[in-house]
């Protein structure tokens, strides 16, 4: 019989942390809608848990049991009721499922917290739109194994970045017609220029078009925080050079997440219109051509960006062997700063959004004569706001020496 050995601490802060900050009571948001400000687990709450099995013996959607024990543990301290569903539904790529069995689960639980590396809300549309009609509320729990829990990045107080989010935003909200000059550079070659315009609604995309605190946005809360809301733009011109993306789509495009040979796109008027590099660029190529029969034209703008909002967002490979989750680790660095390639959005007979981005490290980046980024800096890192968070917690991760 196996001893009952306990939490470790650290891993009990994450997840304390995710039960009273991040799905607690929020006194930052709620001022369209007071009710948000309730918290999510709490008595009479009904709380489900997704995973997925295969995670379990080396597939892609990585997760262990252990883990789901402890969240589940913490979840019934606060008076909730607690399910876990075990989901078995090998995905096909272009062909993914958003399983009827997790549909009727979702919408009778209050809360739902997502595990899964493929079944995500910011590529399957029917997931996300379901999660609105039902207003029901999802966390996409991102430290989903023992060690990830004891790491710098999944012990970063929720609080400070969700302040580095909303206090990254001021540099791009202004009145309803503001468009603000950008430009936009890198170590790497990248040069950029264009206009930044207010936030609006995404074409098929649920929630609210912007809001800087992630309850007046939408029901979709991750944790740990990962992104910047996603920045509107105009007349983008110039060179973009990178060589790695976000990881979700990497396997579908049948490239790694991360390579050599950096790839080139020569943008005009927002739009990419050539593509050159070595055999990740040939396969780029050859992944959009056929994106256009599922979506559109689309598929070759260049008009959105935005950035990671977590200082501590990096973890060794004896953290996480795991190369496609580790890069999506990555993806939340406050340095990393990516475009997407493409803006179509989800349609009839194509029920996904394409979310492929380009990444970049090392970015200048000024807005309206603002410096947001200073050689791969996000400089709302050195605001007395993001300062006066960080200091609530003392002992726990902050923002980092700069080097």
């Amino acid at each position: 019989m196996a001893i009952q050995v306990g939490i470790p601490e650290a891993a009990m802060n994450v997840l304390i942390d995710l039960v009273d900050n991040c799905t607690g009571v929020d006194e930052y948001a709620g001022e369209l809608k007071p009710e948000r400000k309730k918290p999510l687990v709490a008595p009479g709450k009904e709380v489900l848990i997704i995973a997925h099995k295969d995670g379990l013996y080396n597939g892609e959607n990585l997760i262990d049991e252990e883990t789901v024990s402890w969240l589940s543990s913490v979840i019934t301290s606060r008076g909730a009721r607690c399910s876990v569903l075990w989901v078995d539904d090998p995905q096909k790529p272009h062909e993914w499922r958003y399983p009827p069995v997790v549909k009727a689960a979702v919408a009778g639980a209050d809360l739902i917290i997502n595990t899964t590396f493929q079944m995500a809300v910011e590529e399957i549309a029917e997931f996300r739109n379901h999660i609105e009609e039902v207003d029901t509320w999802m966390v996409r729990l991102f430290p989903v194994t023992k060690e990830l829990l004891m790491t710098n990045w999944a012990q970063t107080p929720y609080e400070l970045t969700k302040m580095m989010r909303h206090v990254a935003s001021n540099n791009f909200i202004g009145k309803p017609d503001d468009k603000f000059k950008f430009v936009m550079t890198d170590i790497n070659g990248t040069h950029l220029e264009g206009n930044t315009v207010q936030p609006k609604q995404r074409p098929g995309v649920p929630g609210h078009g912007y809001a800087s605190w992630r309850r007046d946005a939408s029901h979709y809360l991750p944790f740990p925080e990962w992104v910047h809301p996603p920045i509107n733009c105009e007349n983008v011109n110039g060179i973009f050079i990178f060589n790695s993306m976000l990881s979700w789509w990497s396997p579908v495009i049948d490239i790694d997440p991360e390579w050599e040979t950096p790839i080139t796109i020569e943008v005009k008027d927002s739009r990419m219109v050539n593509i050159t590099g070595g055999l990740e660029a040939a396969k780029l190529n050859s992944f959009l051509k056929k994106m256009v029969g599922k979506v559109g034209e689309d598929i070759y703008k260049f008009d959105t960006f935005h950035f990671g909002i977590h200082p501590n967002a990096k973890v060794s490979k004896y953290q996480c062997p795991h190369d496609l989750y580790r890069r999506i680790i990555d993806h939340m660095h406050t340095s990393n700063l990516h475009w997407h390639l493409g803006s179509a959005g989800a349609k009839e007979g194509y029920n996904f959004y394409p979310h492929v981005t380009g990444d970049i490290r090392n970015s200048d980046l000024i807005v309206n004569g603002k410096t947001v980024y200073d050689k791969g800096w996000l400089t709302c890192q050195n605001d007395p706001e993001v300062a006066a968070v960080a200091a609530k917690y003392p002992g726990r991760p902050g923002i980092p020496e700069r080097f």
